[in-house]
């Protein structure tokens, strides 16, 4: 079931709407608002982060996880004949994404670009416009400007209720609610 739900011609699909939504849904349409998309893993989140780059929403995302890439990652990965393993794929992602970070002082690359990423999220939605996540940022994580929430994990209870709150801090009189998109539950 997990190949199935993050199969590339499913996931294509997932971007495609947000991307529509950023298109005509008013505060993302207008540049006040964004979003933030729950994936179900951090390869899901990565693969996400993939298919943004190649939209409008390159360099205007960002990925946010609990991985901190180090070679130790991928060194024992048993790979076939030229293919990718999943950590691979993360280890390259998240590679490619902090080559031209700068650490800060007493701070990983991965902590500053984290770091970076939610300053511009919080303070300059038009630059960042979608913040991808499995855990992280989910609770206590205040962020007006962010109107829609879109979850592509299983999420219930407790943890949906700290997720869906997310999105219904108000930050302006065009802000009445915040928009919840699940793509996991059954209709």
């Amino acid at each position: 079931m997990q190949k199935v739900l993050s199969s590339r011609s499913r996931m294509d699909k997932v971007v495609s709407d947000i991307v529509f939504d950023f298109s005509v849904k008013p505060r993302l349409s207008s540049h006040t608002g964004n979003a933030m998309l729950v994936a179900g893993s951090i390869y899901e989140a990565s693969k996400y982060y993939e298919l943004f780059q190649q939209t409008e929403f390159k360099n205007r995302c960002a990925i946010i996880t609990s991985y901190n890439p180090s070679t130790q990652d991928i060194t024992t990965e048993d790979t076939g004949a030229n293919t990718e393993t999943e950590k691979e794929f993360i280890f390259k992602t998240y590679t490619d994404l902090l080559k031209d970070v700068i650490a800060a002082p007493n701070k990983t690359k991965t902590e500053t670009y984290e770091d970076l990423a939610k300053k511009n999220f919080l303070k300059e939605p038009a630059s960042m416009r979608l913040l991808i996540v499995v855990d992280k940022l989910l609770t206590g994580f205040d962020a007006p400007a962010c109107s829609y929430l879109y979850i592509d994990k299983s999420m219930q209870d407790h943890g949906l209720f700290q997720a869906i709150c997310r999105v219904n801090r108000l930050d302006s009189e065009d802000k009445q609610f915040g928009y919840i998109v699940d793509y996991k539950r059954p209709v």
